[in-house]
């Protein structure tokens, strides 16, 4: 894989699928990434952990790569997970992670990869999709307010975890 940085990238340069065992490296590289877009350094077992789910066909864990077909790099990622809920009788897809990496931003990269997580859901038979962003990521909530409403809902977390 090239570590150039494509000069223009077009929609129809966008690749997303599901994550396969090759690709360790290259998710690697978008995590570290991340961690740092996020502020947080996060022990390395989570992250093979995390990669080691994806491929568990046991595991309602799944993960998808964005790639630029024309370089070969891998530009962004997608991790989402089903779980059951007292709301519906179907169970609910979260997605946890969606990240671009900065030079493939504003490109259609991050509206790929959440027409992908919908396809699967979808697939699934968990049409319903959600997830939480930062107040302050407004290039993301761009795109979020194209593809998904934005709900009334707060999010509280447990004090230390």
């Amino acid at each position: 894989m090239s570590n150039k940085e494509p000069e223009k990238m077009t929609n129809d340069r966008i690749l997303v699928r599901a994550i396969e065992p090759k690709d360790e490296e290259a998710w690697n590289k978008l995590w570290v990434e991340y961690q740092g877009f996020q502020k947080v350094v996060m022990p390395l077992e989570v992250g093979k952990t995390s990669f080691a789910r994806f491929l568990d066909p046991t595991v309602k864990l799944w993960g998808a790569l964005a790639f630029d077909t024309e370089t070969g790099n891998a530009i962004g990622f997608t991790h989402y997970l089903s779980h059951l809920t007292s709301w519906n009788v179907e169970e609910v897809v979260y997605m946890n992670d969606l990240y671009v990496t900065e030079y493939a931003r504003v490109k259609g990269v991050g509206r790929k990869l959440v027409e992908f997580v919908y396809k699967h859901a979808d697939e699934l038979g968990t049409p319903s999709v959600y997830w939480v962003t930062d107040h302050f990521n407004h290039r993301a909530q761009l795109l979020y307010t194209k593809v998904a409403y934005k709900t009334d809902k707060v999010v509280y977390k447990r004090i230390g975890y």
